[in-house]
């Protein structure tokens, strides 16, 4: 998945808002991506030792 702004892999993406456009594409029903519970960050952006995956359908503060 490339960032359409910096136009950069994800995994290399420095864009600072990146989370944020991600979310409003989810919560406008666009898609789902899978990021990590730890650092709320896309896969692609994760550094944590062990991440806990979680698939963002909704975003955030919204109720299942």
């Amino acid at each position: 998945m490339w960032c359409i702004k910096c136009d950069k892999h994800l995994s290399q993406c420095s864009c600072p808002d990146l989370e944020e456009r991600l979310d409003s594409a989810v919560s406008k029903g666009f898609f789902a991506y899978k990021s990590c519970k730890k650092c709320g960050k896309h896969y692609e952006r994760c550094k944590c030792k062990n991440p806990v995956w979680e698939t963002k359908d909704q975003p955030k503060g919204t109720a299942n």
